[in-house]
């Protein structure tokens, strides 16, 4: 999970999304707003592969690798139930009842999605509305947060960039191990 508090530039998600620092900066705000008014015990935001874009609230002892594969997959799964018996529609939740607490998925746009964990106690009408909402927010913050032709240039560039220095690295570490092994 990159950080952009850490590193303060942008970086790619393997959907091949670019999260940007205006969108570490609103998914922060909108998921700590989500974790205080439902209120919520752990939050996980992911894109749509599974890589964890952001997690808040209770999770260290979640493997939060693992748990966002599995919510990438089941909501993958979900849509297409969903598809083939002609009952799609955008933001569709998943709800988990447990006998503590409750687990929602949520499809927030294209690229997103969102789990949830909140006490049995919450009202499910209520967190749902919430949610719902939420993930509506953070579709809207990568539809209108777009980086400009020239940004999309430099980022294309500079994964190029990266790719090249990887590939000379990993012909030089081959030619080095030919000539090892030919005794050269």
């Amino acid at each position: 999970m990159a950080s952009l508090t850490q590193r303060e530039k942008k970086y790619q998600l393997r959907s091949g999304l670019f999260i940007l620092p205006g969108h570490d900066k609103k998914f922060n705000r909108l998921l700590s707003n989500l974790l205080r008014d439902l209120p919520a015990k752990f939050i996980v935001l992911v894109d749509i592969t599974g890589q964890v874009v952001l997690a808040k609230g209770e999770h260290k002892d979640v493997n939060l690798i693992m748990l966002g594969s599995l919510v990438a997959g089941d909501l993958a799964a979900s849509q297409e139930i969903a598809r083939l018996t002609g009952e799609y529609q955008d933001y569709q939740i998943i709800l988990r009842e447990g006998q503590y607490s409750h687990s929602f998925i949520a499809e927030a746009g294209s690229h997103l999605a969102l789990l949830i964990q909140v006490d049995n106690e919450v009202p499910l009408g209520w967190a749902r509305m919430l949610i719902i909402k939420t993930a509506q927010q953070l579709a809207d913050v990568i539809a209108k947060i777009t980086p400009s032709a020239a940004e999309v240039a430099d980022m294309e560039h500079e994964v190029a960039l990266s790719l090249d220095e990887s590939e000379e690295s990993l012909e030089d570490l081959f030619g080095d191990a030919l000539d090892s092994m030919w005794g050269e």
